[in-house]
């Protein structure tokens, strides 16, 4: 008996210390700290190779093309005993980004009040790698976060300032104890050990990488959403060596087809397999088995045109006369004399049914002679109106750029990066999403993801799409300007929903 008192006395006096130097370190009298922790700096893909090779997209910054985009997200956060007050600071807290250049700075996750001190007018100032601070009030456990494109080489950050009573300090990216209170913590669990350190330790293991997994997963489906999961995937596997994650952009149907094939060619029917669609899985008998996850965000489309056409501004009206085949010149709709030529996706596409249901109502749509493949239509011009099917956006977006007096439609975040390439207003309301409102711009879709069946715990499937609603994905896919259904506070619920 005595070795197990002698246990039991340890662990008691391992747990006792451990607490109080934990409350000696936060809670000392007059102890005031900030702290800062970088939550993400990871690299955006802005080449991503489009079908056959056909395409890439390009980043455009003050018309000079940018490979070497980052988005970093820091939080920063009163982790002291005591209030910080302006008066505190006797110099700003400046944030450094060596070798890399600030493009532009997003403040996110605060109330409004602290929100609008945090300002270009209050003294946020960008400077090459600089990017200082105004001197904000922080009270205890107060926070916010900043949200950063970089161009430029490098990895590191670095915050420095000078608090007047009190201390500045990088954060690991989980919040815990000193390193005293970690030696004592390892202690106790050596002590805990004695009675079931294995199990323990296979529990640490597991909560360390609570959304890890390893193995290979296929991911296919949407190319309008292609970009921020291939974003998002990379993200992952950065985390999480020994995961492989293949992004295919085949189309929402042709994903939806290819997860239902996977699925019954499996041996037991767990292909490690997710498609996403913008459109809800057909109901048929094939895809009975087919399972619809929770949405992952809303996705804004635009119409898009070519700057030759000469038009900023259509009514649907006139928009469904194009597509009909009533007008066929630029000119009949208050552009220039250039003839209409349509592009369109094929009929996977979820973005085309998208368009077809929600702005055209419907309408009757006209196919205008020399219906070609879009590579076709951009090698051989005419001076005639033409048409052209494209099976993925990069296509559809290259054809629209390159033939004068093009019309198609695309996710509108990708359309950005083609020079000539103008979103045009909708009866007046500019390619923003304004949901819930009849009068608001009505091209925008509801992104889902889907397995075959219920995938197994523990599984790479699994597991990621438990990623896909994390702060990581949300802030990627804040990055390519769609909108996360998993933010906890958001206006567009029910659009998530559709």
């Amino acid at each position: 008996m005595a070795v197990p008192d002698t246990e039991t006395f340890l662990t008691a006096a391992g747990l006792v210390l451990t607490g109080a130097v934990w409350a000696v370190e936060r809670f000392l009298p007059g102890r005031k700290r900030i702290g800062y922790r970088v939550q993400m700096d990871t690299a955006v893909s802005m080449n991503p190779q489009a079908a056959r090779d056909i395409v890439q997209l390009r980043l455009l910054l003050n018309e000079q093309e940018v490979t070497d985009a980052t988005v970093a997200l820091l939080r920063i956060e009163n982790d002291g005993s005591k209030d910080v007050a302006r008066h505190d600071y006797q110099e700003p807290l400046v944030v450094e980004f060596p070798g890399r250049t600030i493009q532009a700075v997003t403040v996110t996750e605060t109330d409004a009040s602290l929100r609008s001190m945090l300002t270009r007018n209050n003294g946020l100032r960008v400077a090459g790698d600089r990017l200082t601070l105004p001197a904000v009030p922080l009270n205890r456990r107060d926070h916010f976060k900043l949200l950063v494109l970089l161009t430029g080489d490098g990895d590191q950050v670095t915050m420095s300032g000078f608090l007047s009573g009190g201390s500045i300090r990088r954060n690991a990216q989980r919040r815990g104890p000193s390193k005293l209170s970690l030696a004592l913590g390892g202690v106790f669990i050596i002590l805990m050990g004695l009675l079931g350190g294995l199990l323990i330790r296979n529990s640490d293991d597991e909560a360390a990488n609570p959304v890890c997994a390893t193995g290979e997963l296929v991911i296919d489906g949407s190319t309008a959403f292609a970009k921020p999961m291939k974003a998002i995937a990379n993200d992952y596997q950065k985390q999480c060596p020994g995961a492989e994650i293949e992004v295919r952009h085949s189309s929402s149907l042709d994903g939806l087809r290819n997860l239902s094939r996977a699925g019954r060619d499996h041996p037991d029917h767990q292909p490690a397999f997710i498609a996403m669609s913008d459109v809800p899985a057909p109901r048929i008998d094939s895809y009975k088995d087919l399972m619809a996850h929770r949405p992952v965000s809303v996705v804004p489309l635009s119409v898009v045109v070519n700057r030759e056409s000469g038009v900023k501004n259509l009514t649907t009206e006139q928009l469904r006369g194009i597509f009909s085949g009533k007008h066929t010149n630029w000119k009949d709709v208050g552009g220039k004399n250039v003839p209409i030529n349509l592009v369109t996706r094929d009929s996977q596409s979820g973005t085309r049914i998208t368009f077809e249901r929600e702005v055209l109502k419907g309408a009757p749509t006209g196919q205008p002679a020399g219906l070609s493949d879009c590579t076709t239509r951009i090698n051989q011009p005419s001076s005639r109106p033409q048409h052209c099917e494209a099976s993925v956006t990069e296509s559809a977006l290259e054809a629209v750029d390159q033939v004068s007096g093009a019309i198609g439609y695309a996710e509108t975040y990708q359309a950005g990066f083609y020079r000539n390439v103008t979103a045009v207003q909708l009866n007046g309301r500019a390619p923003e999403i304004a949901l819930n409102k009849p009068d608001g711009y009505p091209f925008w879709a509801t992104e889902r993801l889907y397995t075959y069946q219920e995938p197994r715990d523990g599984s790479l499937t699994a597991k990621f799409l438990t990623f896909m609603n994390g702060q990581n994905a949300q802030v990627l896919l804040q990055a390519h300007q769609h909108l996360p259904c998993s933010t906890k506070a958001n206006s567009y619920h029910h659009a998530c929903a559709r």
